[in-house]
């Protein structure tokens, strides 16, 4: 099978976004090669990040209905950790979107593997270096280092969801966008952009716009709402417990929790304590230690830091606002927990002095200025 290599360096961030109808146009010839590669026999996976989230759910439920809609071929959804944020177990449940949790050695059983909200070797998903993926849509940063290989590849950074990418390509493919399809799409856009104002971009504003008008809002109030287990509640204590503030970052320590999910909820709550610019959580879930990582605007460069605090240690990556890695934790765990630390204090917070949060006093609510 013949494959091409996608360029591994972005397209300028200041090229001039597309029209709607040039990014349909875009869209149509997109397609219409995603589909030419599910047709093939075969059984077919679109395949998530380890603990997917509200973008990346979304996005595979599209996929699944376009090709379904057009082949009339069914495709499964997988993903290899675990799905234990509330609002995306529920949006599992609300939305009937059917993602089972897989092992690699289970990717053997697909012959066509499309990844969503994801890349080959990110780290984040279970596609073993040995078994190329047929099928890349993302919205990530592409890699300086170490490009992959894929059939057919649609990687666009400057996107604010890979839930609009998708979203373009069912409109261009004429498929029929139903209240549940609605609501998922427009909550993965809503969630990964900030309701619009985190790394959006004109068409994250079309989409987010149109699907509204579609989108079940009781269901997005049960999803929004979800109930919440009381693990969540000692985790976020935990955190807090063994949070400091260097300048105007802010970091967060969980010592165990049972899924990541916990360690990207932190750091987004994080983020919004009063004069910081920069929020930061790690912490250990089984035997790896997650880290996720926000800036207040895309001056952060908070990609470039997290590579900076897993590099020859990890994998890691995201956006110029919002990033996450992942470091094996092997030998000794104190030790080892003691350099991530020491590393993300000096590639967000370099020759600031941490200090506990909880002997922060009105200090605190004096704007800091950028680390």
């Amino acid at each position: 099978m013949t494959r091409k290599t996608r360029d591994p360096k972005p397209k300028p961030a200041n090229r001039a976004p597309l029209t709607e109808e040039q990014a349909l146009e875009r869209a149509r010839a997109n397609v219409a090669q995603v589909l030419d590669i599910c047709r093939r026999p075969g059984r077919r996976l679109v395949l998530m990040q380890d603990n997917p989230d509200p973008d990346a759910l979304a996005s595979a439920a599209a996929m699944r209905d376009l090709v379904y809609t057009h082949l009339k071929k069914r495709v499964a959804i997988g993903y290899g950790g675990i799905s234990g944020r509330a609002e995306n177990r529920a949006m599992m449940d609300v939305l009937h979107i059917d993602a089972k949790r897989m092992t690699p050695s289970q990717l053997d059983n697909y012959k066509t593997i499309c990844l969503v909200d994801t890349q080959p070797r990110s780290g984040n998903n279970i596609l073993h270096a040995s078994r190329p993926a047929e099928i890349v849509i993302d919205h990530h940063l592409l890699p300086k280092r170490n490009p992959w290989l894929a059939e057919f590849s649609d990687v666009r950074p400057g996107y604010g969801a890979a839930s609009t990418i998708l979203y373009e390509y069912l409109v261009a493919g004429g498929v029929k966008i139903g209240p549940r399809l609605a609501t998922a799409l427009f909550y993965g856009i809503q969630s990964d952009t900030q309701d619009l104002g985190r790394e959006a971009c004109p068409a994250d504003v079309r989409a987010y716009r149109d699907l509204f008008l579609v989108a079940d809002k009781k269901m997005l109030a049960r999803i929004h709402h979800a109930p919440i287990p009381m693990d969540y509640f000692k985790t976020l204590a935990d955190s807090l417990a063994n949070c400091v503030v260097a300048g105007a970052t802010v970091v967060g320590y969980v010592p165990s929790c049972v899924n990541a999910d916990m360690i990207s909820d932190v750091a987004d709550r994080l983020m919004r304590l009063e004069g910081m610019r920069t929020a930061v959580c790690y912490g250990v879930c089984g035997d790896t230690i997650h880290l996720s990582a926000r800036a207040a605007d895309a001056r952060g460069n908070t990609a470039q830091r997290v590579k900076r605090v897993v590099r020859r240690l990890g994998t890691g990556g995201g956006h110029r606002a919002m990033a996450g890695g992942q470091i094996p934790l092997e030998g000794d765990r104190e030790k080892r927990l003691a350099l991530v630390r020491e590393r993300i204090l000096k590639a967000f917070a370099p020759h600031k002095e941490p200090v506990p949060l909880n002997q922060r006093g009105d200090d605190m609510r004096r704007p800091g200025e950028f680390s």
